[in-house]
């Protein structure tokens, strides 16, 4: 007999007690509003039909949210469920709201947890694709331990997730490196892609308050763990300024991890020696940028030893700004070491005479730029040498070199007939003859300091003459200059875009025809009336 007989029998037996007219009432719940009887379809008695859904609600597993399909976090209910946490809306608080979102979110972890590692559609994070070294597990965040600890663990995809690593690692490239250092703490992916080797070429640590060898250990230990030799070859500048400071530990350390070194820029490293320099020089063969200002214990570059056999360096361009130690005898065996220098600079090198310039001619004839500003020992004799650098001369500053005049100026001007830049500023015995012959032979100047020297308008009628093509003119403390002598230069050289005439005899007639004539010029001043 079938199950719905032996229910109508049963429901006959108990009309027959109760009456008629409780039978009937009984029978008009089976009946669709067409008169069908539900017995004949049992689907289609609501009654059976919430028990069921009812019953397949708790004794089976919903994989909408982990299908590929429509996701858990794309649920209509998720944006209210998000905003009863983070705005804290009345709305979203009340009790049953409060009960049915924990429903809900304890109903998801235990799927997750039910399924384990082993479901394809769920993205078990990053870490798992990596391989974890020998003798090291990696932690599981789907276990129990870490799934209920603290905050429960959700899974949001943004749309940076969706970029492959390729992209990734192209926007760190436009990053500094402190803010790489940052970017690894942020995620266990972002942890093995800004440790990629091609972002770290460039090492730059700015700041006072960064411990020079202590940012290189960490980074070059980052670095290293990743090759066989414990090298690393990748990184080929490493810049240190604005306070950041190195010992000869630090140097020491990348003279040994990295032989490609090209460049090397520590700034106001005091606590360096000529020690850690020979190292790297020695260490580091491909080395052509040297840039130590400020550390005023060097007194000497140099990769020979006192009975090995001479060793050229690969140095192009070498800074010794502000090292106060270093002298004649010093500067000797940098030249001698160096013959492929291309840029030197000695500013404020005050122990330096014109007997250490005497070398530079001699082994690096083809010297480009050389600057020895505030080296008050340097004399017109000193010129006389630098004279023999000839045409490949194009950048030359003997600023307050007070001993300078116009007979070395003029050897100068007539033998580096290319000069492009000079500056003779404070140097008060230079007068319009000098500059005079400087615009006749070095016809393709572009810039000129002559502040602070004697000069009137006369040489910068010469010099606006000769000299059309000048883009930057100082005139600072030219106490001969008037508004005739600026007049002339706005009037030749059209194409001025820099002016300093700042405590000069210039009145708003001067200022007005520079307007006039040189439409891009930026003039300095400190004449009131001018703005």
């Amino acid at each position: 007999m079938d199950l719905y007989d032996t229910s109508a029998n049963s429901n006959s037996n108990y009309a027959e007690k109760l009456g008629d007219n409780t039978y009937h009432y009984c029978q008009s719940q089976f009946l669709n509003n067409d008169g069908s009887d539900y017995r004949s379809n049992p689907a289609q008695s609501p009654l059976i039909h919430n028990t069921i859904n009812t019953y397949q609600k708790q004794n089976s597993l919903d994989l909408s949210s982990l299908s590929l399909g429509t996701s858990y976090w794309e649920h209509e209910n998720y944006n209210k469920l998000e905003t009863s946490q983070s705005d804290s809306s009345p709305e979203y608080f009340n009790p049953t709201n409060q009960v049915r979102h924990e429903n809900e979110t304890n109903y998801l972890l235990d799927n997750f947890t039910k399924l384990g590692k082993s479901s394809p559609s769920l993205d078990q994070g990053y870490h798992t694709l990596v391989s974890p070294s020998p003798g090291s597990t990696t932690p599981n965040l789907w276990n129990e331990g870490n799934l209920y600890k603290g905050k429960k663990y959700q899974i949001k995809n943004n749309s940076f997730d969706r970029l492959t690593d390729d992209l990734v690692v192209k926007i760190f490239s436009f990053l500094s490196s402190l803010d790489l250092s940052v970017c690894a703490k942020v995620c266990r992916r972002f942890d093995v892609l800004v440790w990629t080797p091609a972002l770290w070429r460039t090492i730059q640590l700015e700041g006072e308050n960064i411990s020079g060898d202590r940012a290189i250990r960490g980074v070059l230990r980052q670095l290293c763990g990743q090759g066989r030799t414990g090298a690393c070859p990748s990184v080929e500048k490493v810049y240190l300024s604005d306070g950041a400071k190195i010992t000869d530990r630090g140097l020491l350390l990348l003279a040994r991890r990295c032989p490609e070194l090209t460049h090397l820029k520590i700034q106001g490293s005091t606590a360096v020696t000529n020690n850690a320099f020979f190292e790297v020089l020695n260490k580091c063969a491909n080395l052509q940028h040297l840039d130590v200002t400020g550390c005023f214990q060097i007194s000497c570059i140099n990769a020979n030893g006192p009975h090995e056999p001479l060793r050229r360096l690969q140095l192009q361009y070498l800074d010794l700004t502000d090292c106060t130690i270093l002298e004649d005898n010093g500067l000797r065996i940098i030249v001698r070491n160096c013959p492929q220098l291309s840029y030197l600079y000695l500013r404020r090198c005050i122990q330096i005479t014109d007997a250490g310039l005497k070398c530079v001619p001699s082994f690096c004839s083809g010297l480009r730029e050389l600057s020895v500003s505030d080296c008050s020992n340097v004399t017109d004799f000193g010129l006389y040498e630098l004279a023999k650098l000839g045409a490949s001369l194009r950048y030359l500053s003997v600023a307050k070199c007070d001993r300078v005049s116009d007979a070395g100026l003029k050897v100068v001007a007539r033998r580096c007939y290319k000069l492009r830049y000079l500056n003779v500023r404070g140097c008060e015995a230079v007068s319009d003859d000098a500059i005079t012959v400087l615009a006749r032979s070095c016809t393709r100047l572009r810039a000129l300091d002559i502040g602070k020297c004697d000069v009137s308008d006369a040489g910068l009628r010469a010099l606006a003459e000769s000299c059309p093509n000048l883009k930057k003119l100082s005139l600072r403390n030219c106490d001969l200059v008037t508004d005739r002598g600026v007049q002339c230069v706005a009037y030749y050289c059209r194409g001025l875009q820099q002016l300093n005439i700042q405590d000069c005899q210039i009145s708003l007639e001067g200022y007005r025809a520079v307007k006039k004539y040189c439409k891009r010029c930026v003039i300095e001043h400190t004449n009131p009336g001018f703005f």
